[in-house]
C-alpha cells in the first residue's frame, strides 16, 4: 500500500494535483501527537481528542461521495455480476 503513495508522490509533484487518499494521509500524518506535545497532558489530551476527530471526519469525507453516488449505479453493478453469472 505504501509503495502506491510513493509511486504518487514521485510523479505528482503539486500538491494540487495529489489523490483523495493523499491528501487524508498527510492531513492524519500533520495531526499525530509528537513527544513535544507529551510534556503538557492538558494539551497532549486536546491534540489526541482532535486527532481524532479529523480522522474520523477525514473517514466521512472519503467515503460520502460512494455512498451518494451508489444507489442511482446499483443497477450498472447487478447487471455486471448476472451477466457474469450466466452459463451458455
Amino acid at each position: 500500500m505504501s509503495r502506491i503513495y510513493s509511486s504518487c508522490m514521485i510523479y505528482i509533484r503539486r500538491q494540487e494535483m495529489y489523490p483523495l487518499q493523499l491528501v487524508l494521509r498527510n492531513i492524519l500524518i500533520e495531526n499525530q501527537v509528537s513527544q513535544e506535545m507529551m510534556q503538557d497532558a492538558k494539551q497532549a489530551a486536546a491534540q489526541i481528542e482532535r486527532a481524532g476527530l479529523i480522522k474520523y471526519v477525514s473517514i466521512i469525507v472519503s467515503a460520502a461521495p460512494l455512498m451518494i453516488l451508489y444507489p442511482f449505479i446499483q443497477k450498472y453493478f447487478v447487471k455486471g455480476v448476472l451477466i457474469g453469472s450466466v452459463k451458455g
